[in-house]
């Protein structure tokens, strides 16, 4: 708890937390504050905000248990929960025998062995806004990063907005062509429901600040809430960070100025830590070890010859050497160094927003949301196994060690509590599998849409039948079903029959099939099911095999390598040094978090609070020794 039971702090918190408790999931926050207004429900009226300083709050609440000053999450793109064991010797060795970053959090906290993402697909939209909500993709609506769009009659990303635009530092933009065309807008308004950064901000009456920064916009736009301090990503075409006007008008002074000052490098070299000869032997598996030396004709984003890599910037080269720079470790870097720049700018962790005021603790923590993106653009380029992936895992723990230190140098050891996750995990690069005997190979969706089309106009006559396949999601094509009198099912059945004789096609699942839930998989992809957002079926590939020509390995299924994730607490009155072999999820971080802030867990969250193993109250199986 945060109070001993004398005082109102503690009244107000629990008050807010059962405000959300009672809310329905609803699809904005106007509708969220307008249910509350008709409920008329005790929310902190305007004189209690004037009376409730956050030197007030801070000062009625000295003698409680202090919570963390700063809730840090920490999302790994595409990190499937068996790298960090992989990598941790190479990791070790390059900071001297000591564990640091990704293994520290682990070592010092609290790890979920058997963690696994929610819902299929499998994506980094779904993940983070899963992950920063509590809520399974199925109700807060983010099911994809990409899905066809009916009344638009095409396909849009997750992060759409049609209302909305980018906002840029002014005169940021670079001269090349590409640069100049104008971006798609985007915000986060298709989450339908509040996150947990909307709960900080109810119980502290809107003082709490939630920022949350990532080289993609989609792992940005979903985790700092709905009215969020701030909400970060780089842009390639202008070589910046920039946000959506659906946030605020313009950036603030502060991320304009790092904009101008701290212009991303790009042209350097790319060598890795240590010689490839080094790398393999300290990997465990020798089939990990030959992995290192694999190459699929998709891995030509910085170039065919491998290590080291030259990025050299030119005009001509333009938004192409943006977007290589994405594909370094430099960027997660770069992320670093802005994450931390939102924290001293932000003020986060400090209940007074003032430069010139000490930095005294909120009464309510600030959030600061980090995803790191480059390790999924790597892996797609490279695939899990390759030695570029290895060596931006080795970077990214150092810059992870780099920004927990600066948050508890700033604000006191013991006062910032860290989660670490992933949105999804990867399946095997496909010439690895191939080199070590199992089903791997690819296909692109355009063909699988071609035959489908074709065999139904001859079954049924002219089309068009499907709309598009997105996301391995099926969209039939509602006019012509009306038109030739036939069912979604009618016609599914005859796309079942052709597709399971394709080359890396074991079938699929219709909606109908989705919804009953009568197999595992069908569960998960119900979890990620949205009526209005997904398709009318999901096209199954068989292990090991993918159907996008752009990536040389990818996810989205609900095989255990696409849902295997680390989930890790640390810092802030974490239990040390503990392995909780109970099953859990991405869905369980948000729930979890309310609670150890001593809270009730909003009725909107669908996951389940797992605050006594994170505190070391001891629930079910774990263990309390340290990872070796």
């Amino acid at each position: 708890m945060f109070h001993n039971g004398s005082g109102s702090p503690g009244l107000v918190y629990f008050s807010a937390l059962s405000v959300i408790a009672s809310c329905a999931i609803l699809p904005n926050s106007n509708a969220w504050a307008a249910s509350r207004q008709r409920q008329s429900l005790p929310l902190a009226k305007k004189s209690d905000a004037k009376s409730t300083s956050p030197e007030a709050l801070n000062k009625k609440q000295s003698k409680a248990l202090q919570p963390p000053r700063l809730i840090v999450i920490l999302t790994v793109d595409q990190m499937r929960s068996d790298l960090l064991d992989r990598f941790a010797p190479a990791m070790k060795k390059m900071a001297g025998g000591k564990e640091e970053g990704l293994l520290a959090l682990r070592q010092h906290g609290v790890s979920f062995s058997q963690a696994s993402t929610t819902s299929a697909p499998t994506v980094t939209a779904a993940g983070h806004a899963t992950i920063c909500s509590g809520v399974r993709a199925a109700q807060h609506g983010v099911v994809a990063n990409e899905y066809y769009d009916r009344s638009l009659k095409r396909t849009v990303g997750a992060t759409f907005d049609a209302s909305a635009a980018v906002v840029t530092t002014p005169g940021i933009i670079p001269a090349d062509p590409l640069s100049k065309a104008p971006s798609e807008g985007v915000s986060g308004r298709q989450m339908r429901t509040p996150g947990f950064a909307d709960v900080l901000s109810e119980l502290s009456h809107g003082m709490s600040r939630a920022v949350s920064v990532s080289i993609k916009d989609r792992g940005a736009l979903f985790c700092a809430g709905q009215k969020p301090t701030g909400a970060y990503w780089y842009d390639a075409k202008s070589g910046s960070m920039v946000a959506s006007n659906a946030n605020a008008p313009a950036l603030p002074g502060w991320v304009n100025a790092f904009n101008t000052n701290k212009r991303p490098d790009l042209n350097f070299t790319w060598a890795p830590v240590f010689p490839i000869e080094t790398m393999q032997s300290l990997l465990a598996d020798d089939k990990y070890r030959r992995g290192l030396l694999l190459r699929s004709p998709q891995s030509k984003m910085l170039g065919a010859a491998g290590f080291p890599y030259q990025l050299k910037a030119s005009e001509a080269a333009g938004v192409t050497a943006r977007n290589q720079f994405q594909l370094t470790p430099a960027a997660s870097d770069y992320l670093v160094d802005f994450a931390l720049a939102s924290q001293a700018e932000e003020r986060l962790g400090c209940a007074s927003r003032k430069a010139n005021e000490p930095c005294v603790a909120p009464s309510v923590p600030d959030l600061l949301a980090v995803s790191f993106s480059t390790p999924d653009l790597v892996g797609h380029a490279f695939g899990p196994e390759s030695a570029e992936l290895m060596d931006t895992y080795l970077r990214l723990n150092a810059s992870v060690e780099r920004l927990k230190n600066k948050l508890e140098e700033q604000l006191g050891a013991g006062q910032v509590l860290f989660v670490q996750s992933a949105d999804h995990g990867v399946q095997p690069l496909v010439e690895f599998s191939q080199a070590n005997g199992l089903s791997g190979g690819r296909g692109t969706f355009k063909e699988i849409k071609t035959v489908i089309e074709n065999t139904l106009k001859e079954q049924f006559g002219e089309g068009p039948w499907v709309d598009e396949i997105v996301t391995n999601e099926i969209y039939l094509n509602q006019a012509t079903l009306s038109a030739r009198r036939k069912s979604p099912q009618e016609v599914l059945d005859v796309v079942r029959h052709k597709v399971s004789g394709l080359p890396g096609v074991r079938g699929l699942l219709t909606r109908e099939e989705i919804l009953k839930a009568s197999t595992a998989e069908a569960a998960l992809f119900k979890r990620g099911h949205d009526p209005e957002r997904s398709g009318d079926a999901v096209l199954l590939l068989q292990q090991g095999w993918i159907a996008d020509p752009k990536h040389a390995a990818n996810h989205g299924s609900a095989f255990p390598d696409d849902t295997r994730i680390p989930i890790v607490f640390s810092g802030w009155k974490v239990a040390r040094g503990v392995e909780s072999k109970n099953p859990t999820s991405a869905e369980d971080i948000a729930p979890t978090l309310v609670e150890m802030l001593g809270g009730k867990v909003p009725s909107f969250m669908t996951g389940q609070s797992r605050a006594d193993e994170v505190l070391g109250k001891g629930v079910g199986e774990v263990s309390s020794s340290k990872k070796k």
